[in-house]
């Protein structure tokens, strides 16, 4: 049927709702992987400011092998890049910049109180790692609404190493140093 009206103009080619919203989905995705790109990254410069500081060595031990873990979800983040055929690069985000400038202000309440400093280092990296098991978990989710499978499973695997690392390592070494210092008190 002809179109009566002079004055219209063709109507846009427009896709169907259903591709523009998992068009937008998948920009979110690589979003957002790029910000854990960066959480990543930055995640390296400050264990390296910090990492010289720690006198325990139990938690130096620790605190490696979680750096070890950090180096596995990068190489993970890489290899999603490259399947998707992405450019690797940083996103900045605002939410992990507040996480690590409040780490900081709970360091720089203990400068000459070592056992404390760490009890505060531990709690900090507890909440690093229960950010990155959120993020991992949920790009997890949208992988598979996207039909990335690949994807899904690198970032189910980091989501494990995460939740595995914080049951196996810091809550026991966050006991152990609170129970330490309260017997210290009591001495």
């Amino acid at each position: 049927m002809k179109n009566l009206d002079k004055n219209s103009q063709p109507l846009p080619n427009i896709t169907s709702p259903h591709s523009a919203s998992e068009s937008m989905l998948e920009d979110f995705f690589i979003h957002s992987l790029q910000e854990m790109y960066y959480v990543e990254n930055s995640i390296s410069e400050e264990f390296a400011l910090i990492k010289d500081e720690i006198s325990s060595a139990k938690l130096k031990d620790i605190l490696k092998t979680h750096y070890a873990i950090h180096l596995r979800h990068k190489d993970r983040l890489v290899k999603i890049f490259e399947l998707r055929d992405e450019l690797i690069e940083n996103k900045k985000s605002e939410i992990f910049d507040a996480l690590i400038s409040e780490g900081k202000r709970h360091l720089a309440i203990f400068p000459n109180d070592i056992v404390n400093w760490e009890i505060a280092l531990i709690l900090v990296s507890q909440k690093l790692s229960h950010y990155k098991i959120a993020s991992y978990g949920g790009l997890a989710h949208v992988a598979i609404k996207l039909n990335y499978y690949k994807a899904a499973t690198l970032l189910a695997i980091s989501v494990q190493e995460e939740e595995e690392f914080i049951t196996n390592n810091l809550n026991g070494i966050f006991d152990a140093f609170l129970a330490s210092h309260v017997a210290g008190y009591r001495n």
